[in-house]
């Protein structure tokens, strides 16, 4: 881990809590692949990678082949989360009890907050390839 918080994370562990666009996936990716290089973390819980920030993005790295990923882990817990949905209510022990249980959230259904000082990273494609 760096000082800013950011660790390498294998591509495998990375688990979804909720859905997304393919259609931002394939602008996302044009991006990533034309600039050569990550630029953002993704924001994991600490106990069992999943992704509470960085859906695209790890849609991203999977489709490029990317085998690890920069990433921030959070004691789940610690951090404030909501809907963005009416009909939905939960709190993170209910995300991550969903999520374990083999079902995911729709696209843009749960949000996080994760304070002011997320961490950016600059890191080549050709690195995170190994």
């Amino acid at each position: 881990m760096t000082k800013t918080g950011i660790q390498m994370v294998k591509t495998s562990l990375l688990r979804h809590i909720e859905g997304f666009s393919e259609k931002r996936v394939c602008w996302l990716r044009d991006k990533i692949l034309n600039e050569g290089i990550w630029v953002k973390p993704l924001a994991l819980d600490q106990e069992h990678n999943l992704v509470l920030d960085g859906q695209h993005r790890m849609e991203v790295a999977l489709s490029i082949g990317l085998k690890r990923v920069p990433a921030v882990k959070y004691d789940y817990s610690s951090i404030k989360v909501w809907s963005l949905r009416k009909n939905y209510e939960f709190d993170w022990a209910r995300v991550v009890d969903t999520v374990l249980s083999g079902t995911i959230y729709p696209y843009k259904t749960v949000k996080h907050e994760f304070g002011p000082s997320f961490p950016s990273c600059n890191h080549s494609l050709d690195e995170l390839m190994i």
